[in-house]
This record gives C-alpha cells, structure tokens and sequence, in this order.
C-alpha cells in the first residue's frame, strides 16, 4: 500500500506542471476576492441558491446523472444572466475595488490629524445632545462620485461652526450629506442612495436608510445623528450600528483613519496583518478541489497522428534526394488529458538536419527529431527509422549561350549579343550523365530591338541541376546593334 502511495506521489509530481501551479494561485486569488464579497453581500441568500445548484451540477457530473447535468446545463446561460441582473451593482462594486487595488504601495490621501477626530466628536456630540439631525460622510479609498447625487462643492477646512451652520435646521442644505476626505468638507447637502434592506435599519429614518444604503456601495464610513432620539449610528460595509457613546464614535474614527489613510504598509503586508487566513485558507482549498475535478488527469492517454517530415539543409550539404522518401510518419504520443487539449497538432513536425549526413546512412525518428512539449512523451513511431536515398553533388563549370528569336528590323544589324558572365558554376549528381552541355537564358526577341541596349534574362535551370546558395538566377545581356550602310 505504502508503495502504491509512492508510485500515485510520482505520477503527480510528473503531471503537475509549474502552469498548473500558477493556475491555482490566480483562481485561489479570484476565489479570495469573490469570498470576502460574498461576506458583505446583500443578496447572499441568492448567492447560495447558486453555488447549491453548482454543487448540483458537480454532483450529477461525477455520478453520471446524465439528464441532471444535461437540464442544468442548458440553464447555465440563464443563471449567467440572472447572475449580472442581480449583482450588477455587486459586480461593479469588485471591479472597482480590483482597480483600485495596489499590491506593493499604499494609495495616496488628504493629509489629516487627530483634531479632525476632535472636531467631527465634539460637533456630533453637540447635535446629538440638542437632537439636530447629521449626517457625515467620510471618504475610504474607493470612488464615491457615481453614488454621490447633487449637493454644492464648498472644499473648505472642517471646523466645528461649519459644521453646526451646515446642519443648522434654517440652513437650506441640513438635510443633505457633507461628504468629507481627510480635513476637509468637500460637498454638502448631497443625496445618498437609500438602502432597502429595512430590517437592518432598526427603526431609524431617511437619514439611516441613506447611511446604510452608501455603506453598502462602497467603503465610506458614514456618521449619523438623529433628530428624533438624540442618537449617534455609524454605518460601514454594510451594516449600521448605533453607538453607545461619544468615546465609542471616536475609537470609531480613529480605527477609520488609521485603516484608509495612516497606514505606511503595503496593502500586502495589511492583508496579512489583518490574519484573514481563514479565507484565504478556503481560497486556496476550493481552488484545489476544482483544479482536481476538472483539470486534473492521473491516467496515460494514447493519440496518434499523421506527421509531415522534413529535410533540413539539403543545399548547404551538397546533397539530393532522389526517388520516393517517405513525406509522414505515423506517431503515437502519451500524456495526460489536459497535456493533449492544450497541444496544437498542427506545430507538430518530424525534422531532419541532414548537414552531415552519410550516404546509405539511415535516418532515425526519436524525441529529438520531433518538437513535442515537455507533457507529452513519444510512445511509438512507424516507421522507426528511414532509409533515404541521397547522392552527393558534384560542382561543373557549364559555358552560357543566349537563344533568340525574330530578326532586328530590316535598317539594324547584329554586332554581338552576350552574356555578362561566359560560364556558370553548378551542382550535379555525380553519376549523372545528363550534365547539359550549356546553359540556356530565356530567349532574346530581336525584333523588339532599337537600338543597342543590355537586358535582364534567368537561366532556365534543368531538375537535375542545382545553383550554389549564393547565385542568382538572372544574368545581364549585352546586345550591340548598328545601322545598316545604303
């Protein structure tokens, strides 16, 4: 058994591969993301009718319950618009947040100090004491703009007079948000978006169903006051909690502002400050589970396929291939599942570099000759080893000639018609005896001829003859003509 486990170990150490690795490192990031959304969503009840009918799914898939898996399937595009409908603003919510996410530095603020907890205490405390309702916006580090509606921009420096005249009863902007970041008042009299989870509200009034309802937005910390009962309520993530004391709001705010803007960490070395390891944990474990239920294969598979060879440097080793060779080789490759829907067959060539090549040598198909990824092994090739026939060429110096046609125009006649070069360096089977005696050009048309002139002419080259690398096949040609004497 012991050795059972051992054999199981390797045969995954050799399937895992280092993008398996990194695969389950970004869904367990996603994962991450997606579970601590899931703690302060609204709709979390939705959201487990969901994953329920995905463990549904899961279930019928591993225990074959073909229809099952066939119904649920056909609703998996519904879900997926059911799912954008209900989170929309969920979704956008974590898009937002990824953006504004920074591993290795901190976001940057509006500077603050203490007295901004002091003033924001002592002004609350005043207006609860004298049962003038607030409400008190303070920004966190994501982007409030689009949740924001009307208001009038005042970017002035928080003092507690402003704030007792802004949410003054006579003043025409007391029912309205001051939205604040860092030290200073930004906006006041702004409309907040009501919640309409009313059971959270506790019996509280506009002001705490707007609170609640930014709180669920983004991560603004909002202080309210209430006009009827004298209390003081914070809303954050989600929630609203009415506050026991004055002393409560500002360890409150502090905690705000030392979590939003004083921290000198990165956001990396926050998150593990925070130990929120256990979500992380489950991140990282779903993460496995999945990569084992649907990408992970244990078993060998076999495919064959038909693959094209090819003859490498032919030229550069001064050989032909004469007759029939063999064009594709049967091969038959092992790896896992995954290895072979990731694996492009048309990449897949056997290659021969035949530069020192022997004649009567044979050639021989290994893992060497083929560019297989790293996940797949050669299993069996047919045929194994090919039998070429090549011959070396041999070089000919062949003497050019210039066939013409037609006749110069009755008023010229022919001084001379010649080559740039008389002769031509070729290659040629060695035994061959059907070395040509010449080299023909493509013909001259004399009665296109005017005047004295050089033109441009390839060599028609025979199958059996072969050019050096380096030579071109088109050659000048020196035509001199003169006119006849009456």
């Amino acid at each position: 058994m012991i050795r059972n486990s051992i054999d199981i170990l390797q045969d995954f150490l050799i399937n895992v591969r280092i993008a398996d690795v990194v695969d389950v490192a970004l869904i367990s990031v996603f994962l991450y993301l997606i579970l601590n959304w899931l703690r302060q969503s609204a709709s979390r009840q939705s959201i487990i009718g969901i994953v329920s009918l995905f463990a549904l799914y899961v279930m019928a898939r591993f225990s074959e319950m073909y229809l099952t898996e066939l119904l649920i399937e056909g609703l998996f595009a519904v879900i997926l618009i059911g799912i954008v409908v209900v989170f929309q603003s969920d979704i956008r919510r974590l898009f937002e947040r990824i953006g504004n996410w920074s591993i290795f530095w901190k976001n940057s603020h509006a500077p603050f100090d203490n007295r901004t907890t002091n003033i924001i205490t002592e002004a609350v405390a005043k207006m609860a004491e004298n049962k003038t309702g607030a409400l008190l916006v303070l920004k966190g580090k994501e982007n409030i703009d689009r949740h924001i509606h009307g208001g009038i921009p005042l970017e002035g420096k928080i003092s507690i007079p402003l704030l007792h005249s802004i949410f003054n009863p006579k003043a025409p902007g007391h029912d309205g948000a001051v939205i604040l970041e860092g030290e200073r008042i930004i906006r006041f009299g702004a409309h907040l978006p009501l919640s309409t989870k009313l059971e959270k509200l506790s019996g509280g009034g506009t002001r705490h169903a707007a609170a609640l309802g930014l709180a669920e937005q983004c991560d603004a910390l909002v202080v309210v006051v209430s006009e009827e009962r004298g209390s003081i309520s914070i809303a954050r993530d989600g929630t609203l909690q009415r506050l026991e004391s004055v002393n409560q709001l500002k360890g409150i705010l502090n905690e705000f502002w030392e979590t939003r803007y004083e921290t000198k960490e990165s956001p990396l070395t926050s998150w593990w400050q925070s130990r929120d390891l256990r979500t992380a944990a489950a991140s990282v474990i779903l993460a496995v589970i999945f990569w084992f239920a649907f990408a992970y294969q244990s078993e060998t598979v076999y495919r064959t396929f038909s693959v094209p060879i090819e003859y490498r440097n032919l030229q550069s080793s001064n050989l032909v291939l004469q007759d029939s060779i063999p064009l594709e080789a049967r091969l038959t490759l092992s790896g896992s599942d995954q290895a072979f829907r990731l694996f492009d067959q048309s990449q897949l060539v056997v290659s021969f570099n035949l530069t020192n090549y022997s004649r009567g040598e044979e050639l021989v198909i290994t893992e060497s000759n083929v560019n297989l990824p790293s996940d797949l092994s050669l299993y069996e090739v047919s045929p194994r080893s090919l039998k070429v026939r090549a011959q070396r060429l041999k070089e000919y110096t062949i003497p050019i000639e210039i066939p013409t046609r037609g006749t110069l125009p009755g008023r010229l006649s022919l001084i001379s018609i010649k080559p740039e070069r008389d002769s031509m360096n070729v290659f040629a089977v060695d035994s061959t005896r059907q070395v040509p005696r010449s080299l023909l050009t493509e013909p001259v048309d004399l009665s296109s001829i005017e005047a004295s002139t050089e033109l441009p002419r390839n060599l028609v080259i025979p199958e059996n003859i072969r050019l050096p690398d380096t030579t071109s096949r088109q050659i000048g040609v020196a035509i001199k003509v003169k006119a006849k004497e009456n």
